[in-house]
């Protein structure tokens, strides 16, 4: 860690900062610079003024993420978004309904440069299915449902701070990483991209894992695990539950 600081130190300036980031296996670490997205011809330089503007939203029951935004997600009494960016890259940012599925988009043609992504804080009633589809992170504090769809297909991570769901079911065929903690009953994972799972923190009464990609899942159930091994990716689990298993790709299952 003291390698870190040092190099935080030296990249400290307008231009460059180093993110370190845990990963199941250990620490990551990269420097990423000025946020550049969209089109290069019609692209808006961050003025570095930070606005905040609250928006109504229709009612939905679908969100996806499209575009480089950290988004945070609530359960609320009311459907709403609050976009928080400089304030000539806020109006850029598009928070439509869309039938059931709320959008979140930058609008078309449009371009940004800025230090920081934005930051969509949503409100939501009732929420069924997210796909992220994008570079930027989702994280929700607490989530309480009958079920839950999750569908990463861009590199943006999704965390979930607490859950509480009877059925989740989750793809991931980009290179987000997923992080769940609480309980879901049922649980059915589905990998073809890099992304990997920790759900060690998640308890669950049985789980169907299929992994074809190059990504780790680690989770724990109770009673039935049925596992499909065709990649390059490793399954850990915990707990004892009745394991039926079918390996033919160089991923490995451990229990921990």
């Amino acid at each position: 860690m003291a390698a870190f600081a040092a190099s935080a130190a030296v990249a400290g300036d307008d231009d460059w900062k180093l993110r370190i980031k845990k990963e199941s296996d250990g620490w990551s670490a990269s420097f990423t610079g000025p946020i550049q997205y969209g089109s290069s011809h019609n692209r808006v330089k961050g003025s570095g003024i930070k606005v905040e503007k609250v928006r109504p939203l229709g009612a939905f029951s679908k969100l996806r993420i499209e575009g480089p935004f950290d988004v945070k997600l609530m359960q609320a009494g009311s459907d709403q978004a609050t976009v928080i960016a400089d304030d000539n890259i806020e109006p850029l940012v598009e928070t439509a309904v869309e039938g059931d599925s709320l959008v979140v988009r930058m609008r078309r043609d449009a371009g940004f440069t800025t230090r920081s992504a934005p930051v969509v804080r949503l409100d939501a009633r009732a929420l069924q299915a997210i796909t992220v589809n994008g570079s930027g992170d989702l994280a929700v504090e607490r989530f309480k449902a009958d079920g839950l769809s999750l569908n990463v297909v861009g590199s943006g991570d999704v965390h979930f701070g607490l859950v509480e769901l009877k059925d989740l079911s989750v793809g991931i065929s980009g290179s987000g990483d997923v992080r769940l903690a609480g309980r879901a009953e049922q649980q059915s994972w589905s990998i073809s991209g890099s992304g990997d799972v920790d759900a060690r923190a998640l308890a669950g009464r049985t789980a169907k894992v299929a992994i074809n990609g190059s990504g780790d899942v680690a989770l724990g159930v109770t009673e039935q695990l049925d596992v499909q091994l065709s990649g390059s990716g490793d399954l850990s689990y915990a707990g004892r539950p009745q394991l039926r298993q079918s390996v033919s790709g160089s991923g490995e299952i451990h229990r921990r």
